[in-house]
């Protein structure tokens, strides 16, 4: 299981809303993007893919957002998760 939570993080290494773009990038983040710097969506994105990929079996991400619809629509139109497979308590 890998529990995704911003507000808990207590850093700003990682923000996981900006990568599934619940939270708009800062002026800042897309001044590092042209720049071709490394930006904390690069890091978050890796921390992300190195969560998922070290599941053997089955794995289950709980995430928590102030917009769980607009996390559902993002993460369906990136086509990383299917509807069926995304549940919003």
């Amino acid at each position: 299981m890998v529990v995704i939570d911003d507000e808990e993080s207590r850093g700003f290494l990682f923000n996981y809303d900006k990568l599934f773009e619940v939270t708009p990038l800062s002026t800042n983040d897309e001044k590092n993007i042209q720049e071709g710097k490394e930006t904390g969506m690069d890091r978050t994105r890796r921390l992300f893919y190195v969560a998922c990929s070290r599941a053997k079996e089955s794995l289950a991400i709980v995430a928590y957002t102030n917009n769980p619809e607009m996390l559902r629509n993002n993460l369906i139109k990136f086509e990383w998760f299917s509807s069926d497979e995304i549940k919003i308590i």
